[in-house]
Parts: C-alpha cells; structure tokens; sequence
C-alpha cells in the first residue's frame, strides 16, 4: 500500500516543483553574441557563495561586457561575454576576502510573465561552488 502512495504521490509533487520553478524564473531565453548590448544596466537579487549563505548583490553589464560583480564586502570584475546560448562570466580580479583566483560563471536568462529579466547562474571559484538570481526590469 505505502508503494501505492507513492506511485501516486511522486508525480504530484514532482510536477508542482517544476511548475513552481518555471513561476519564478519565467520563460528561458536562447542569448546570441549581438544580445550582449541588451544585457547592459544594473541586475540586483541574491549571491550564494561557497559558504552557503545568501547574500544580496548587484551585477553590473556594460554594453561591451565588462562587469563588476558586488555582495557584501566581495567584489569581482572582468568580462562576460554570450557562448553556447548563456552568458560567460570571467573574473579578471576580485576582492573581500574570498578566493582570488580566476572564477567563470554562466547564466541563463529568462523573462517572467510580468516583463522582470531574470539571470539564473551558476559557478566554480577556488572556495568552492556558487550560484546567483539577479533580475532587471525590461
């Protein structure tokens, strides 16, 4: 009887939490190189760091795909720039006290039915793993 349940119970829940997701983040977007310019303007949301702790931040595009990337005391600058359908991001330096070395991060974005951009990232530092939700008004 238990298996029953949850050969019943499973796809429910599995079926909300993907629907739930698809909520938040909206209908993902292919990226082209000749998106970059569009990507330019200030995205705010939140920074998880190796640490695990979620940390509010801003990522800064401009139109030639420098940016600089800011949570709490850390800050990182460098280049992004459209590969393979996703934003690429390489640090060229950093600061605050995490790791220094050279960090790459790609995002997907996304636009939610109410007009909000959304970068979904994700990403590997010397520390450890991270991950980011910025958004940006249309």
């Amino acid at each position: 009887m238990q298996k029953m349940m949850y050969g019943v119970w499973l796809p429910i829940v599995v079926f909300a939490a993907v629907a739930i997701g698809c909520a938040s983040t909206g209908t993902q977007k292919a990226l082209a190189p000749s998106d970059m310019p569009a990507l330019a303007g200030t995205w705010n949301g939140m920074l998880t760091p190796p640490s695990g702790l979620n940390t509010p931040g801003t990522l800064t595009i401009s139109p030639d795909g420098e940016y600089v990337a800011r949570a709490g005391a850390f800050a990182a600058q460098g280049k992004a720039q459209v590969k393979d359908g996703a934003l690429t991001l390489t640090s060229s330096s950093t600061s605050g006290g995490l790791a220094t070395s050279q960090r790459t991060s790609r995002a997907r974005l996304s636009q939610r039915p109410d007009g909000v951009l959304v970068l979904t990232g994700f990403g590997h530092s010397d520390a450890g793993p991270f991950n980011f939700e910025v958004t940006r008004q249309k």
